[in-house]
């Protein structure tokens, strides 16, 4: 006789109801705000500073908590960010009263047009950033790359994770770390297609190397570039202070996920999924006894065996490398590495060097017409029929960039916005020199974690205010650059190269943490 159907267990219902819970509260909380911004009442909480400083801080913590939960709650993150920016402006804005005085509106219309500065130039120096490594991408020009990197590992997939740390860590010196981080997951992409486990694990290599890597120069880091052009630090005194110490916040985070991989794939014999079913087919009828030997076989044979690149080997590969593949890859590293040549030399703003660098690789890719040869010959690449014409080319490549992931930046950024135009991060900053009482390694070591949660943008500007008359090149500011650099890597949602993780690999926040 059949078993009745068992109905859901004590823990689904329990996940079911913290869901429910988490999304009453959270929406509760939103739409509350809103009302009170909406109906401007009760005014004593939207006049007290006090008070609408304390709500804004609940509201981000919250937004924090979804995103954190994504995969409980079921809500995306972007959705959440856009929701929780538009609420924190919402009742900020109407402390200035807007609608009944014109000084109000002006003020507020100066703190938007402020954030939105801020916004905009990240968001426009990421689009045209993700369009040119999309399109370097999409007329394969990372086949060199990744040839070379399969090279180094000489079949050992466990090479990846120190080639694709030192990788990002030297590239995001001389770029930035956003650039190279999207660099670094493209890369992952192709040597890791099929093994997203250990795609993640190498992407949030890729991002602590590239915050890591980004401290020692001084166009490595926005933080870091804030110091240099207000005459903080120098050049030359930075790479020699900071060198050593970035390097080692780069390795021993490899050193342990590294070691806790391998521990992991002796332990449990843990394979891609393919490699599982190839190294177990036709072996339905051995005995159990011999199971663990076989998964200890196959476990040293998945450890040496190289990673797979969309079906092709290294020999495929190797023939397909041409000419134009490799004049692509050239042309459009040079073009990266224009940008902060630009910024130096000319101050020419990040965003604008990049899209200037995206519109001449497009001129060059058209007027080379590579767009017929090179994409019709990479799988997922063929050109795209709208509105009766054919887009091949860079015009493709835009159609694969994440723009849910831009939304996410946006929401970010817009929020963190919100809290520094309220002054909760001025404050935050303050209260940290009066807790530390002064002392330099205590404070950037507050300052680093606090990087971990909130922008350290204002940290690092508030501090430059704070201790303006410390002379240039001393130890605090380097102490500084250091944790404002790297204590963004203990949470995803710390830095913009944790945020592009999340954006473009789908990582969890928990996962991560």
């Amino acid at each position: 006789p059949r078993e009745p159907p068992r109905g859901p267990s004590i823990a689904s219902k329990a996940s079911a109801t913290i869901r429910v819970t988490i999304k009453t509260v959270a929406m509760g909380m939103f739409g509350a705000t809103l009302s009170i911004a909406v109906m401007n009442w009760p005014s004593s909480v939207i006049d007290d500073e006090q008070q609408r400083m304390q709500i804004l801080s609940c509201l981000f913590c919250t937004g924090l908590l979804i995103v954190a939960m994504e995969d409980l709650v079921g809500i995306n993150k972007s959705a959440v960010m856009m929701i929780l920016a538009a609420t924190m402006w919402t009742f900020l804005g109407v402390g200035y009263h807007p609608t009944k005085s014109k000084v109000g509106a002006n003020a507020l219309h100066k703190e938007l047009d402020r954030g939105l500065q801020d916004v905009g130039s990240v968001i426009l120096f990421l689009l045209p950033a993700m369009g040119v490594v999309e399109s370097i991408d999409h007329f394969d020009g990372f086949a060199l790359v990744t040839l070379t990197i399969r090279r180094c590992m000489a079949g050992h997939r466990g090479r990846l994770m120190p080639i694709i740390c030192i990788f990002t860590f030297f590239l995001s010196s001389v770029i930035d770390n956003l650039t190279s981080t999207i660099v670094a997951l493209k890369i992952l992409r192709s040597l890791a297609a099929k093994d997203q486990d250990f795609r993640h694990v190498c992407g949030s290599l890729a991002v602590i190397a590239a915050n890591a890597g980004g401290v020692w120069s001084a166009v490595g880091d926005v933080t870091t570039t804030m110091l240099w052009i207000q005459s903080k630090v120098t050049a030359p005194k930075l790479v020699v202070t900071l060198f050593l110490p970035s390097v080692v916040a780069g390795v021993l985070p490899l050193l342990g996920i590294w070691w806790q991989w391998r521990r992991d794939m002796q332990r449990n014999g843990t394979e891609p999924r393919e490699s599982r079913a190839r190294v177990n087919s036709g072996n339905s009828g051995v005995a159990d006894d011999d199971s663990s030997q076989m998964s200890k076989k196959a476990q040293r044979r998945v450890e040496k065996q190289p990673l797979s690149m969309n079906g092709r080997t290294a020999a495929d590969m190797s023939q397909k490398v041409t000419a134009k593949k490799v004049l692509v890859l050239v042309v459009g590293i040079l073009l990266i590495l224009m940008v902060p040549t630009l910024k130096i030399l000319t101050g020419l703003p990040p965003y604008l060097g990049m899209l200037l660098a995206l519109g001449t690789f497009w001129m060059l890719t058209d007027s080379l017409d590579l767009s017929v040869e090179e994409s019709s010959g990479v799988p997922g690449n063929s050109p795209r029929s709208t509105g009766g014409h054919d887009e091949a080319g860079v015009m493709a490549a835009l159609h694969k960039v994440d723009l849910s992931g831009l939304l996410f930046f946006a929401g970010v950024l817009l929020a963190v916005g919100a809290l520094d135009s309220a002054g909760v991060l001025r404050r935050y900053a303050t209260n940290l020199v009066q807790a530390t009482h002064g002392s330099p390694v205590a404070l950037c070591t507050l300052l680093g974690l606090s990087s971990a949660v909130v922008d350290n943008v204002p940290l690092v500007q508030a501090a430059i205010d704070m201790f303006n008359q410390v002379s240039t090149d001393d130890p605090l500011w380097h102490l500084i650059a250091l944790a404002a650099g790297t204590g963004g890597s203990c949470l995803s949602v710390g830095s913009i190269a944790g945020v592009t993780l999340m954006s473009m690999e789908g990582v969890g926040f928990l996962w991560y943490l």
